[in-house]
């Protein structure tokens, strides 16, 4: 009954979102880029949960392979960017003085991820029709892991539920990949509407910034923030119902619109990864011009990346080189 539901015809919306995530996910990493406005450097944890359930609603299409293979094709697209990230990286270090480099193991949302799709396979294998309950289970673990582990309730700095220094976010993230296999098992049954659907976006939107926003004013509310994770979900949720609208296929399916979102969503993963080298403050001197100019830096070098990742898989297998599929734009 799922299986079929999930083999459906492609999703175009996933495909926006991918695109939208890209943007969200390099501006949320762009403090630097902002010299007095930095609280404009936002966005990340909208784009780490969109991304997220792309992957939950895209994992759940197709046949079920069996556990080894499943898992080697999640290594074998997500390690060859991550090992090609990191020579690139140690070349522009080496010879430009760029950002950051990171490490194999640096990167915290490839690790989650990476233990995500085991749990994934699990729910997929044996919790099929129970998804609800597994969803249901992970906010639950998610307020007791709040209420009695997390010790930075009063915190909206980067130590808050959504700061770098704390893996807590990761636990309840996982819910959001679990929302999107049930959002791709359910589509067929789903109703939308692009008005209430907008609004309901807006809505939850302005409550996620609110609430946060409020704690930074009034310290004792700073715990309340656990909420928003809440309000995250909706925003994923139904910024995906509204992608749905038709305004938004008659773009995607004019020539231009399908190859720009088909190209840069393409990169999500890629221009995560590099974007920690490749984002400055150098240009900082032209802002706001400078944001759309690191922008493309990092999304060209997400491509480069993403080439050398495709040359590396095609080096170990014994078919002779595409030169096509290393270097096509989608």
């Amino acid at each position: 009954m799922f299986e079929t539901t999930m083999k459906g015809r492609h999703d175009e919306s996933i495909d926006i979102i991918k695109f939208v995530a890209v943007f969200l996910i390099i501006n949320s990493h762009a403090d630097i880029c902002y010299p007095k406005y930095s609280i404009l450097a936002t966005g990340g944890a909208i784009g780490d949960c969109a991304f997220l359930f792309v992957s939950g609603f895209t994992l759940f299409r197709g046949e079920l392979k069996r556990f080894d293979n499943y898992y080697r094709r999640r290594i074998s697209r997500i390690f060859p960017s991550v090992i090609s990230c990191c020579a690139v990286t140690t070349l522009l270090s080496r010879f430009f003085d760029m950002g950051e480099v990171k490490g194999f193991f640096d990167y915290d949302f490839i690790n989650a991820i990476m233990i995500y799709y085991v749990l994934l396979y699990l729910v997929r294998r044996f919790m099929m029709k129970r998804i609800e309950w597994v969803i249901g289970g992970g906010i639950l673990i998610t307020l007791l892991v709040y209420v009695f582990w997390f010790p930075y309730k009063y915190e909206t700095s980067s130590k808050g539920i959504y700061g770098i220094t704390t893996l807590f976010r990761w636990i309840p993230y996982f819910s959001m990949m679990l929302m999107g296999a049930m959002v791709g098992l359910k589509k067929e049954t789903m109703c939308f509407s692009f008005k209430w659907d907008c609004i309901k976006a807006v809505l939850c939107l302005s409550l996620f910034y609110g609430i946060q926003m409020m704690a930074k004013f009034y310290p004792s509310i700073a715990p309340l923030q656990i909420i928003t994770v809440f309000f995250l979900a909706g925003i994923v949720y139904y910024v995906y119902k509204c992608f749905n609208a038709d305004i938004f296929m008659r773009l995607y399916y004019t020539r231009m619109g399908n190859w720009t979102i088909m190209a840069i969503g393409g990169l999500c993963l890629e221009s995560y990864l590099i974007q920690f080298t490749i984002i400055t403050d150098k240009w900082n001197f032209l802002f706001p011009f400078n944001i759309p100019i690191v922008i493309l830096m990092v999304l060209l070098a997400a491509y480069i990346v993403r080439c050398i990742a495709r040359i590396f898989i095609q080096t170990f297998r014994t078919e002779d080189f595409e030169w096509r599929k290393v270097f096509v734009l989608k």
